[in-house]
């Protein structure tokens, strides 16, 4: 579900992130203390996820302050990152993935338990994203982002209001959206503008869905999990599906561009660092998690990719204005009544599939 994202920093995070790098000494101090007492070949950590989603400045201030190596291999969607991992189950040491994704590998016994002992700063993690379907007894995974993907548009290129989902079918959208590549999130649309849920299994509303989707396609320009939103930017699009840290992305050469919240509902997500089994460095990735979950060292890194934080530590850190930035942090409201994606099983899983290969022919 959480795809990403390279970023367009702006004056304001960069400003931001200078002050940060000043606050954070006590975190590298920390983490470098630490590193020092492993051997040097123990100090390297494989992470796998999405491109910049720990950013090159937070890994980067972490290397220069530990002398660690870290490799930041990138995937586009969970399910690309399942299939690899399922291949090379030992060649990661961190991974950051969705919600549902985390669900299938726990059920699939990929993952190591998570030792909170080890972690220093453990009890920094908001308790709100906590003992979720997908962990209950919160044995495999850390919260890092909440995701929620918004539609936005230009209001001098649209002349009429978009409320929800269904105004993207549209005829005046006919090659003008652009989209998260995300079959969950984009089946979704569908599933919600037909009333249907997330997670809906049954086939007869399935077929429908598809019809719904098929009617979608012409409207859709293009599908970019990493950049959409410079569609908006170039003028290949006028409106979009998208994750908020894109909306912002596009606000700074387009401000006027409008967020809404679908009336048909939100979806909600939730990413999380997990380790995966026997991974190589296991004594490494430890250091590095406790320095990521450091509230200073947390609101950094919201800084600079513009997601939802899942650490009490960090809002002490943070602007004002990224606090209140509406494309980041949904009215509580509208969040709490928010549907979450749920792995599905096999027969639905062979599905969903099918369905999302033919949509994307």
């Amino acid at each position: 579900m959480r795809v990403f994202r390279i970023l367009a920093l702006v004056l304001v995070f960069a400003l931001i992130s200078a002050a940060a790098l000043a606050d954070i000494r006590s975190a590298n101090e920390i983490a470098k203390t630490e590193m020092d007492k492993l051997p040097e070949e123990a100090r390297v950590i494989n992470v796998f996820t999405w491109e910049y989603y720990v950013p090159d400045e937070v890994v980067d201030e972490f290397v220069n302050a530990t002398g660690a190596k870290v490799n930041y291999s990138t995937f586009s969607m969970n399910e690309e990152m399942l299939s690899m991992l399922q291949q090379m189950s030992s060649q990661y040491d961190l991974i950051v993935c969705s919600d549902y994704i985390i669900d299938i590998m726990r059920e699939a016994n990929m993952l190591e338990l998570i030792d909170p002992a080890r972690i220093a700063n453990y009890g920094n993690i908001d308790p709100a994203y906590q003992s979720q379907y997908y962990d209950p007894d919160n044995l495999v995974s850390i919260p890092y982002t909440n995701t929620i993907p918004l539609i936005v548009y230009d209001p001098d290129k649209v002349d009429f209001e978009v409320t929800g989902y269904a105004d993207l079918w549209r005829e005046e959208f006919t090659g003008k959206l652009a989209v998260i590549d995300d079959m969950r999130n984009i089946i979704g649309m569908a599933q919600k503008k037909l009333g249907y849920s997330y997670n809906e299994t049954d086939p007869v509303k399935m077929a429908e869905v598809t019809d719904e989707l098929m009617k979608l396609k012409p409207n859709i320009a293009v599908f970019n999990a990493d950049t959409p939103h410079n569609a908006l930017i170039g003028g290949d699009a006028i409106a979009g599906f998208m994750f908020g840290s894109q909306i912002i992305a596009a606000q700074e050469d387009i401000p006027g561009l409008k967020v809404v919240y679908p009336c048909e509902g939100l979806g909600f997500g939730i990413d999380s660092f997990v380790i995966p089994v026997k991974p190589p460095h296991l004594d490494a990735t430890y250091i590095f998690l406790n320095y990521l979950l450091d509230g200073e060292v947390s609101a950094y890194a919201s800084s600079l990719i513009n997601y939802g934080n899942c650490n009490t530590a960090a809002p002490e850190f943070m602007t004002e204005e990224f606090k209140a930035d509406a494309s980041v942090n949904p009215p509580a409201d509208l969040v709490a009544q928010a549907e979450m994606i749920f792995a599905l099983p096999g027969d639905a899983n062979r599905l969903y599939d099918d369905i999302w290969t033919e949509f994307r022919k």
